[in-house]
């Protein structure tokens, strides 16, 4: 008897829940290691089995050539300089496999969005009763320094996984109306986390992506989101690119102080901005590989870990050519969502822009941006609006 994977449910459901936990919640942290371990195994046992069930065939489509390409440079760099090999190796089976999932099971992809929001529904409840249970990590720590979270462990580490959890949920009501008993809920209980642990930026952020999805017109929408890109385009180059330098710009003083009401070194942000620019001028073509707290607080600065912004953890990972492959991927990925009008793709291209610009001031695992992406990149074979005219490219292998 020959079984037809793309005909079984309960499999890419079971492998999705798993790797959407190891991606939301900090097990390890949390003191379960035993959990960590397994899900770790199944996560490997299920990225062998996926890549020989996709790769038997001897094609690869260019989108997912450029992410394995990105996940190989990483980890051989990563050698390279003699750092975290190992967790480098870890990141990419779990990147790689989110894209293959979406790839071989892309004519059912609405079953891969819907186990998706489950999974991501599964770990928001979760972390919102463990924060009700524990008031100590939002009623007496007034400087914000605890660690426990479930979501990442740090309540900075909410923002990106709770952004992904709404924009899949408001995908999954759009395709299914019935849907809407999940995604009201979520999205209250996800303004109401951010919320209780005072993590304005992305109570804002996320507020900004809610009011993107209910603006009337796809007009109005999409001219939003090409103007969040923009900004953040220009936010990158003339505020995070200039370090500490910008306390000695008048005008971005004033702007900053007095028109945003913002501490000029957004908390101490432009000192590791500067940190960053000064570890990738000395290895500005391939970086460092995938380093660890050891090596920011003994390569950067003390007065936290890594530079807290995307693009500088792109650097430093992997240089230049890491950068130009992230850029390849995010134009692949997007190229064809921007020739589609309508509300679904811009919800998916809205949580990309608003996720972006929320890792500006911060530095989410790659997962988080990569599965955006793809759901971008796959938006023609979803059910609602299919279009059969894009053809995606491919690479013959064999």
């Amino acid at each position: 008897m020959i079984i037809d994977f793309k005909k079984i449910t309960w499999l890419p459901c079971l492998i999705i829940l798993v790797l959407t936990m190891r991606m939301c919640i900090a097990l390890a942290e949390m003191e379960m290691p035993a959990l960590s371990y397994g899900f770790l195994a199944i996560e490997l046992l299920s990225f062998l089995l996926m890549s020989f069930l996709y790769f038997k065939d001897g094609i690869i489509t260019k989108y997912l050539f450029f992410v394995i390409l990105y996940q190989l440079l990483l980890l051989v760099f990563s050698i390279l300089n003699g750092t975290n090999a190992k967790d480098s190796f870890y990141l990419g089976c779990g990147c790689i496999l989110i894209v293959i999932m979406m790839e071989y099971y892309k004519e059912r992809l609405s079953m891969i969005l819907f186990a998706f929001s489950i999974a991501f529904s599964i770990c928001i409840y979760m972390n919102f009763f463990h924060l009700i249970t524990h008031p100590h990590l939002w009623l007496i720590d007034e400087n914000k320094s605890l660690t426990g979270y479930l979501l990442g462990n740090n309540y900075n580490q909410m923002g990106c996984r709770l952004l992904c959890a709404v924009a899949i949920n408001i995908l999954c009501f759009r395709l299914k109306k019935f849907w809407i008993i999940n995604t009201i809920p979520l999205i209250i209980v996800s303004v109401a986390t951010v919320a209780i642990v005072r993590s304005m930026t992305s109570l804002t952020l996320i507020t900004l992506f809610l009011v993107f999805c209910f603006l009337p017109s796809k007009k109005l929408q999409r001219t939003g989101i090409i103007s969040l890109l923009v900004f953040y385009v220009f936010f990158q180059i003339f505020v995070c690119f200039n370090g500490k330098g910008l306390e000695n710009n008048e005008l971005a003083v004033y702007f900053i102080e007095d028109v945003l009401k913002k501490d000029i070194t957004f908390t101490n942000r432009t000192e590791l901005w500067d940190a960053a620019a000064h570890a990738f001028m000395q290895s500005p073509i391939i970086g460092y590989g995938f380093v660890d707290s050891d090596w920011y607080f003994s390569h950067m600065s003390s007065a936290a870990m890594g530079p807290h912004n995307f693009i500088y953890s792109v650097l430093i990972n992997g240089g230049v050519v890491l950068l130009l492959v992230f850029i390849a991927i995010f134009i692949l990925a997007t190229k064809k969502a921007f020739t589609m009008n309508d509300r679904s793709t811009n919800v998916l291209l809205a949580a990309t822009a608003v996720l972006l610009f929320m890792m500006t001031m911060e530095v989410y695992p790659l997962s988080f941006i990569l599965l955006l992406l793809s759901l971008v990149y796959y938006r023609p074979c979803i059910d609602d609006k299919p279009r059969k005219d894009l053809e995606q490219s491919t690479i013959q292998v064999s």
